[in-house]
């Protein structure tokens, strides 16, 4: 339990700390039954996404954030689960490439594990 709350504590303090950046732009996440932000800097090359009300996935599922190129193909940018306990899930994404070379974030439901490509539902999709 104090595990799960110290990585909840840390990821808030991730994208508090963005928004002291001055270049950190903040997008709006609007979706069914969901609401939140993305956080963008691409000069430090980070994003954070901060969602109310992202719904508990059952066993056997994860949510999957992707990078989106110009050219639509989509980059895998990791997985992550509602944090628990709380009405929000704050989730840094961190990318190898540069985020300058992507024109948007996405997220859709995906088997544990994730996958190569998007396959399941899409929650949201932000153009940057």
């Amino acid at each position: 339990q104090q595990v799960g709350f110290l990585k909840q504590l840390q990821q808030s303090q991730f994208a508090l700390s963005m928004l002291a950046y001055p270049s950190t732009k903040s997008f709006p996440i609007t979706a069914d039954n969901l609401s939140g932000s993305v956080l963008l800097d691409k000069e430090r090359n980070n994003i954070a996404l901060v969602m109310w009300r992202l719904p508990v996935l059952p066993e056997g599922q994860t949510y999957q954030a992707w990078l989106i190129q110009p050219d639509g193909h989509r980059v895998s940018a990791g997985l992550f689960r509602p944090q628990e306990n709380t009405s929000y899930t704050t989730q840094p994404i961190f990318s190898k490439e540069a985020l300058k070379d992507f024109v948007g974030i996405g997220v859709t439901v995906e088997p544990a594990g994730g996958s190569d490509q998007p396959t399941g539902p899409r929650v949201f999709k932000v153009d940057f």
